[in-house]
């Protein structure tokens, strides 16, 4: 009886030490998470700016039709 309670304290101290590792690993997560959609939204709002807009793209249409 005694060697199974040894072994219940032993298994109790090893999961309270993985407890501060899986938060610390959730916590890094998400925070790669955050950064990752971060990023992904910078290089859509640079792809954005880098689309031709519907007003240039009708001006440059008549400066070419008026220059012929």
């Amino acid at each position: 009886m005694q060697l199974l309670d040894l072994q219940i304290a032993m298994q109790r101290a090893k999961r309270r030490g993985g407890r501060k590792h899986r938060a610390t690993l959730i916590v890094g997560g998400v925070l790669l998470i955050l950064a990752v959609t971060f990023a992904a939204l910078f290089i859509l709002q640079q792809m954005l700016g880098d689309l031709p807009h519907p007003r240039e793209a009708a001006a440059q249409e008549i400066s070419v039709t008026d220059s012929q």
